[in-house]
């Protein structure tokens, strides 16, 4: 089967930084329909296109191609106390943020 416009695509994969050391070990398959649905990355989709079942692609992604630049205003320091007490390295937890009241005058 070749990987084309509205097939079903199951990818395993593994992210890398650029010195080979690994960032995402990929445990879990992603699933997206390919052809242009939004669903991945545009270059991997592109590397992708007309594959067989089974063949293996590297791409390499800039950050402007996937989730953008680093951007240290979106960085949020946390107190510890307002974590669970069960952290553990590599969970995730959901936040939201501080809402400010605002006092408005005619």
């Amino acid at each position: 089967m070749q990987i084309e416009k509205n097939t079903v695509v199951t990818l395993a994969y593994q992210v890398t930084d650029p010195d080979g050391g690994i960032v995402d070990a990929g445990e879990q398959a992603i699933v997206y329909l390919h052809g242009g649905h939004d669903d991945i990355f545009p270059k991997i989709e592109e590397a992708l296109q007309g594959k067989q079942v089974g063949e293996s692609v590297q791409v390499k992604l800039q950050p402007d191609e996937a989730f953008g630049e680093y951007d240290a205003d979106l960085v949020q320091i946390e107190a510890r106390e307002n974590f669970p007490k069960e952290l553990e390295v590599g969970m995730q937890v959901e936040g939201a943020k501080p809402v400010r009241a605002l006092s408005l005058t005619d």
